[in-house]
């Protein structure tokens, strides 16, 4: 009775573990960036950078998600050349941890990677719609720059 009783816990255990991924396998992501930008989208001054991004849910709870903005946002002369950075996540109880990023990917606008890590919070809008999120971050590079951003978007 004692093995069978051990046998079912251990089932069960395993049945409810296995169903609770915050972040699901082949789940897409697609957000705007910083969303703390769109608030200036009535204004007289718009909207600074919106730079779309697309994320895929590659393993339960591990996300590799990719962002192009205008490299004229990262430098004081302008340019006209994209900059795409890519980012690893990894998410505990609709929280990541360990979003290791890497800004200016292909080394065309900074000539440089900067190698980012952060932190953050997965924020469902159920009242909206269950697909809806905000992402609030905040992220260091290796010269000890913070930086920080709500990104929005959607989940599929």
């Amino acid at each position: 009775m004692k093995k069978l009783f051990t046998l079912c816990a251990s089932a069960m255990l395993a049945f409810t573990l296995s169903a609770q991924a915050d972040q699901p396998q082949g789940t897409w992501y697609l957000g705007t960036g910083d969303a703390t930008q769109l608030i200036n989208i009535f204004s007289d001054q718009g909207v600074g950078v919106i730079s779309p991004s697309i994320g895929y849910a590659v393993r339960d709870n591990i996300v590799i998600s990719g962002t192009v903005s205008n490299g004229a946002a990262f430098m004081d002369e302008g340019s006209e050349d994209n900059l795409f950075n890519l980012q690893l996540s990894y998410f505990m109880d609709n929280g990541f941890v360990g979003m290791i990023g890497a800004v200016d990917a292909t080394e065309s606008v900074l000539e440089e990677r900067i190698m980012t890590f952060g932190i953050g919070k997965m924020i469902m809008l159920g009242a909206i719609t269950d697909s809806m999120f905000l992402l609030p971050y905040i992220e260091s590079d290796k010269d000890m720059n913070m930086n920080s951003g709500i990104a929005f978007g959607f989940r599929f």
